[in-house]
């Protein structure tokens, strides 16, 4: 397995980010402070938050039902 660099600034690779999401972390932010650390850049918010949405999706594939206004 390969890991991926996701946070350069923070050296956060996919698996951490993973792990992060297993543990509940369910935004970057929450991901960041997981392990301990703030943003810097921030270039990788989208990418966190696409593994988050990926993870989560990956658990309950069914679309969540929202009410019409």
């Amino acid at each position: 397995m390969v890991l991926m660099i996701i946070c350069v600034c923070n050296a956060i690779n996919c698996k951490s980010v993973r792990a992060a999401v297993e543990a509940g972390a369910d935004s970057p932010k929450a991901v960041q402070a997981h392990h301990g650390c703030k943003f810097q850049c921030g270039k990788c918010r989208p990418s966190i938050g696409e593994m988050i949405s990926e993870a989560l999706f990956e658990r309950d594939p069914s679309p969540a039902l929202v009410p019409a206004e």
